[in-house]
């Protein structure tokens, strides 16, 4: 169905035209005019508007009870065979019923009236029949087509939703659970610095509780919120650690979805530098331009292994997994995200369109 049927569909005047069935009396009444159109020769006016209103009231009643008795109880339970034999019992009594009508009425010629039950006379009716409720019941194919069209596209929705709400639960946890032990490693030491990173992450608390619940939030806003992150980590790593941040081009007119590019960042921290008491390093370059993102980070590795891809049963940061899984939701054929492990050095390199 093309986008201009969708948007009559979806049209107020549509839904309150349906609500009353006024599109059902609509179709009978021009259904009507036809058959006042084929009997109108030779006939008086009242006789032919008679005959119509029968022939249309039979075809009706037919054509309702196939669509709401058979099409339900056999077709839909793909009942084929017993759904032929209720269709065509259905078109044989309405057939039957047709004559006996016309029988009785004195709306035609009684020379007319002798060839009621003539197999020309019987078959023409039983095909004027059939052909009305092959047409109604065509319409209420394409109706219930469209109907589980528009439904399984909003169950398709609410589970993209469901599912992105489930991803956003997984990440925050681990993100605080990573900020924590940080600020609780520092208490240990009796650091002065904890109460600064105590700011630092109430700060990235009211981002997550205000902003990370939206769809989409300033692209300037998500990296603020990862340069907080940033500065957490740096203080936390202190002199062992070389940051450095370039971040290039208009980030304020440009919208990103939120906590999408933290994970990255959390990965090159949780499982780059490890105990090594080398210096370790974290690269990160963003680039905006025009409507697109690109986004790379990069940190060495450590020698002796980080602590915790040295865990037994180690199989990937759960962030990591998340967010590749956020960017095909989000992002279908719209992003290109290039992971590099081999060497000193490990590598991500994201490249989103944000039209």
């Amino acid at each position: 169905m093309d986008e201009n049927a969708h948007s009559i569909i979806n049209s107020k005047l549509y839904k309150q035209f349906t609500k009353y069935n006024l599109h059902h009396m609509f179709l009978w009444f021009i259904y009507f005019l036809f058959w006042v159109f084929v009997l109108s020769p030779g006939v008086t006016r009242s006789d032919f508007f008679i005959n119509s209103t029968v022939i249309v009231a039979i075809h009706a009643l037919v054509s309702y009870f196939n669509i709401y008795f058979l099409f339900p109880l056999f077709l839909q339970k793909r009942a084929y065979v017993k759904y032929l034999v209720a269709v065509v019992l259905s078109i044989t009594l309405a057939t039957i019923i047709d004559v006996g009508v016309f029988s009785i009425l004195d709306t035609i010629d009684p020379d007319r009236k002798s060839g009621l039950l003539s197999p020309r006379f019987l078959l023409s009716t039983a095909m004027a029949i059939t052909y009305t409720t092959a047409i109604t019941m065509s319409l209420k194919l394409v109706k219930h087509w469209y109907e589980n069209e528009r439904l399984a596209k909003e169950l398709a929705k609410i589970n993209t939703e469901t599912e992105l709400k489930y991803l956003k639960s997984q990440i925050n946890p681990h993100f605080l659970f990573n900020s924590l032990n940080s600020i609780y490693s520092l208490s240990l030491q009796k650091s002065d610095l904890t109460p600064d990173l105590i700011l630092k992450l109430s700060d990235i608390l009211r981002y997550l509780l205000y902003d990370g619940s939206e769809k989409k939030v300033s692209l300037a806003q998500e990296l603020k919120y990862v340069k907080s992150y940033l500065e957490l980590e740096k203080v936390r790593h202190g002199s062992r650690m070389n940051l450095e941040i370039n971040i290039e081009g208009d980030t304020e007119s440009k919208e990103i979805a939120p906590m999408l590019l933290i994970p990255f960042v959390e990965n090159s921290f949780k499982h780059g530098l490890g105990k090594d008491k080398d210096k370790g390093y974290v690269h990160l370059n963003v680039r905006a331009e025009k409507e697109e993102l690109f986004f790379s980070i990069a940190n060495s590795k450590p020698i002796n292994g980080s602590e915790v891809s040295q865990a037994k049963g180690y199989q990937g940061g759960i962030g990591l997994i998340n967010v590749k899984k956020r960017l095909n939701l989000l992002y279908p054929q719209k992003h290109k995200l290039e992971v590099t492990k081999d060497g000193p050095e490990f590598k991500v390199e994201l490249n989103i369109k944000l039209i």
